[in-house]
């Protein structure tokens, strides 16, 4: 749900959103049996200038892209350029804190991620 809404909400407002896939083929299985069609393979987008990078956080979905050795490198170099990244429900916590890019900033996650997101970020429970 977090991948989906965030990407019609941007294509309504008339942004381009590229859906890259951190597994070896573009259909890629989303929770409660919901099919994705991706528009690239993560290892294709290595190269390319976002603006943002988003991850979607439903579990296991953010544990699986905080083991992507591709993805962590596009954000951290993403991060390291002063670009925008942003994690929803856990991947604050499971993927862009145990990759260190939550230090010092204010972070928000799902509520049962809250106490591993503290050990990387200062916790808010209001808008951030």
């Amino acid at each position: 749900m977090e991948a989906m809404t965030t990407i019609d909400e941007l294509r309504r407002a008339n942004i381009d959103v590229t859906i890259a896939s951190v597994k070896k083929q573009i259909q890629v299985d989303a929770c409660h049996g919901v099919k994705i069609v991706a528009d690239a393979l993560i290892s294709n987008c290595v190269d390319i200038g976002f603006d943002l990078i988003s991850l979607p956080g439903e579990m296991p979905s953010a544990a699986t892209l905080g083991d992507y050795d591709i993805l962590e490198n596009m954000v951290k170099k993403h991060a390291d350029d002063g670009q925008l990244y942003a994690g929803i429900y856990a991947a604050p916590a499971v993927a862009l804190g145990s990759w260190g890019l939550m230090k010092g900033f204010k972070a928000t996650c799902y509520l049962s991620f809250m106490e591993q997101l503290s050990s990387t970020a200062t916790i808010v429970e209001s808008r951030v």
